[in-house]
């Protein structure tokens, strides 16, 4: 007659079930790890690539400055050119409105050889620089002319770079709040890890019970951060 099969313990099935469980906790830690550290990557990739867009801006930026100081400035010079010889030739009409009547007409003809060639310089540098930032007064605008190149600069490429670099230090902290989401995993995978280290069964609880929570800890952490709301 066959001897009736002895059941298995009770502690002993339900170490199994704790064990099997634990293993279960494990594989969920491990992957809601390598989802934290994937987006952690791709977070700090983005950061890179802002890095990278605002120092092409910066040197877009600094190209702009360049060139419409360089613009500038040599309109500018062509302008004063135009100023001193707009300025003679009111000087050479207010000396012949003056000349005495005993003038004589070398003298006259001198001067107004000479006025006629200063109104001759005067219109060759007026067509030397662009005559639409004349001011009424007769004065330059150069900061006008400079700001206009700026603006036409931008919107043909960046050349303002620190909303770039302002877009790379958020994804950098955001970066560094996923790997402490991260961190926080790990240790609940090590309550997990240590539950097997012990033959206490009350222990084995309380580490379960402290890895679950946090774990769970960890991942809403993570999904707050990813959804905007930390």
């Amino acid at each position: 007659m066959a001897e009736p099969e002895q059941k298995q313990p009770e502690t002993g099935q339900e170490n199994n079930h704790l064990s099997t469980l634990v293993a279960l906790l494990i594989a969920v830690v491990s992957v809601s790890g390598a989802v934290v550290t994937w987006r952690a990557s791709i977070s700090a990739d983005g950061a890179g690539d802002a890095d990278v867009a605002g120092i092409r801006a910066t040197i877009n930026q600094t190209e702009t400055d360049a060139l419409a100081a360089v613009n500038g400035y040599s309109d500018y010079a062509s302008f004063m050119d135009y100023y001193k010889y707009r300025q003679t030739a009111q000087q050479l009409e207010a000396e012949l409105a003056e000349l005495p009547d005993d003038v004589t007409e070398e003298e006259l003809a001198a001067l107004n050889k000479e006025l006629a060639n200063t109104y001759d310089l005067t219109t060759a540098a007026s067509s030397a620089f662009p005559n639409q930032y004349l001011n009424r007064d007769g004065t330059y605008a150069f900061n006008r002319q400079t700001g206009e190149f700026r603006a036409d600069a931008a919107r043909q490429r960046d050349i303002n770079p620190q909303p770039s670099f302002d877009e790379a230090d958020g994804l950098r902290v955001h970066t560094d709040k996923l790997l402490i989401a991260l961190s926080v995993l790990v240790v609940a995978l090590v309550f997990y890890t240590l539950i097997e280290t012990t033959d206490s069964k009350k222990a084995k609880y309380l580490l379960l019970v402290i890895g679950t929570g946090v774990f769970l800890a960890g991942i809403l952490g993570a999904f707050l951060l990813e959804t905007g709301r930390l």
